[in-house]
């Protein structure tokens, strides 16, 4: 952009209010020294001045979009069916909040209108850790739309850490159901169900602190019958569950049964229900709840997270745990179970295992397995590696997948060197064929597990070096 284009950016950002005079100045006085015809935008992101949606709305012309009714808008976050959701700035304070605005062609639709509306009514009097906070709702005018203003939560959605991580190990996942039953079990003495859970309405900045959003399809109920005192259109995911279990459940047992679909989907990085709309109407509208387990990879889960899960995702109700007290007592047993039996300590990880296998999902298996009792791990796809971030931080066990001894031997005897002083904390597990590899080095022994491998072998390996 050339230096007059730029400035102009600059007097439209600050005509705005988006910047305040004395940045605007400080901005320009650094065009006015630099001997370059051309300046890079992207200076004002550098800085966190705007974001680049801003500048691309400005440089089209469509900078007044920027203000809404005493917000900045900094961002969108995600489309809605309803509404768009933004990262914003009220101008008079300064505090960021997410603003979920009405789209404009339901602006004449009245049942859509109070449909949007309801989270705001329904949580307008919450205040509670584990529920996102609505801190104002605006019913609209002829000229400005009907909104609602969030709290901002960084971090994005359990949908958005799954992505990156796949899966969480079993720690964290409790962690995320703990919270997230003290949650709904606030909700359920209050009498409110929130009547479309998923991952998506899971905000957390960390497992610690997860948040119950978006609670358009709530309903209120009497907390000690389960009679539903208000009419509302049920979800597509509750209507079909509704239908298949004879709607005998009470509004929480509906909640609880989609939580336990979450649960799974942390645990085991797969969903339990397909994942496409289409897909899941035809198994409504067949009757039927088909489930889609990830056999493998249960066998990497501690023994009693499976019939927790099975039990908050009975068809029957009355299978089903009847509250969320149950549900955070059952997963609290879980996550305190593994802390005792492998020494965890609750706020940071066990010990380190460094993992050289070049098998993606053996890899994946492993790491889960030692990953949901607490350990952390690194991994590597060759030894070299390893030993690099061996020399960085030193971490207790090494396994190994081993075809052949000699593909490593150089690295592994410089490796024993290397380590002559700390040599006791290494443990070395290799995994091998039916064939053990013979003549391999060391000073404090090895373990060689064949395959195809045995977790629980693995991990008695594991804990009677921790225990030496």
């Amino acid at each position: 952009m050339e230096i007059e284009e730029f400035t102009a950016l600059v007097h439209i950002t600050q005509k705005l209010g988006l910047i305040s005079p004395f940045v605007a100045e400080e901005v320009l006085a650094h065009t006015r020294i630099s001997n370059s015809k051309f300046i890079d935008p992207k200076i004002l992101t550098e800085h966190n001045y705007l974001t680049d949606w801003q500048i691309s709305k400005i440089v089209a012309g469509d900078g007044t979009m920027l203000l809404f009714n005493g917000y900045h808008l900094l961002f969108p976050i995600g489309p809605g069916k309803l509404g768009r959701t933004y990262k914003a700035r009220k101008i008079d304070t300064g505090e960021l909040v997410a603003l979920k605005v009405l789209r404009k062609r339901h602006a004449n639709n009245n049942v859509e209108i109070l449909k949007f509306l309801r989270q705001g009514e329904i949580l307008k009097d919450i205040n509670h850790p584990n529920i996102v906070k609505t801190l104002d709702l605006f019913p609209g005018t002829k000229n400005i739309p009907p909104y609602l203003t969030l709290e901002w939560m960084k971090g994005g959605s359990v949908y958005d850490w799954l992505e990156i991580k796949t899966f969480l190990s079993c720690p964290e996942a409790c962690l995320i159901m703990e919270e997230l039953s003290k949650g709904f079990l606030f909700l359920q003495k209050m009498g409110i169900s929130h009547g479309n859970f998923s991952g998506a309405k899971v905000l957390l900045e960390n497992p610690a602190h997860p948040k119950i959003n978006n609670f358009r399809f709530g309903s209120i109920f009497d907390p000690l019958t389960g009679q539903i005192n208000n009419q509302n259109s049920l979800s597509f995911d509750y209507a079909g569950l509704a239908r298949h279990s004879g709607e005998s459940s009470t509004p929480s047992q509906s909640d609880i049964f989609f939580a336990g679909c979450l649960f799974y989907h942390l645990l085991t990085g797969k969903s339990l229900l397909p994942g496409s709309y289409q897909k899941r109407k035809e198994m409504y509208n067949k009757n039927e709840f088909k489930f889609i387990f990830n056999t493998e990879f249960e066998k990497t889960l501690p023994s009693e997270t499976l019939p927790i899960i099975k039990n908050m995702i009975s068809i029957d109700p009355k299978s089903r745990y009847s509250d969320f007290l149950q549900v955070q007592i059952a997963v609290q047993s879980i996550r305190k179970k593994i802390q005792a039996e492998y020494g965890v300590n609750p706020s940071e990880n066990g010990s380190t295992i460094f993992l050289v296998i070049r098998n993606d999902k053996k890899r994946q298996l492993i790491k889960a397995y030692m990953q949901n009792r607490g350990f952390r791990i690194l991994q590597a796809n060759n030894l070299e590696q390893a030993l690099t971030v061996y020399n960085r931080e030193h971490f207790k066990h090494l396994i190994i997948e081993l075809d052949s001894y000699l593909s490593i031997k150089e690295t592994f005897s410089k490796m024993i060197i290397e380590s002559e002083l700390r040599r006791r904390f290494l443990h070395t597990i290799f995994l091998v064929g039916k064939k053990k590899p013979l003549h391999i080095p060391a000073r404090n022994g090895n373990t060689f597990i064949e395959t195809p491998i045995d977790f629980s072998l693995v991990m008695e390996k594991i804990m009677a070096h921790e225990k030496s």
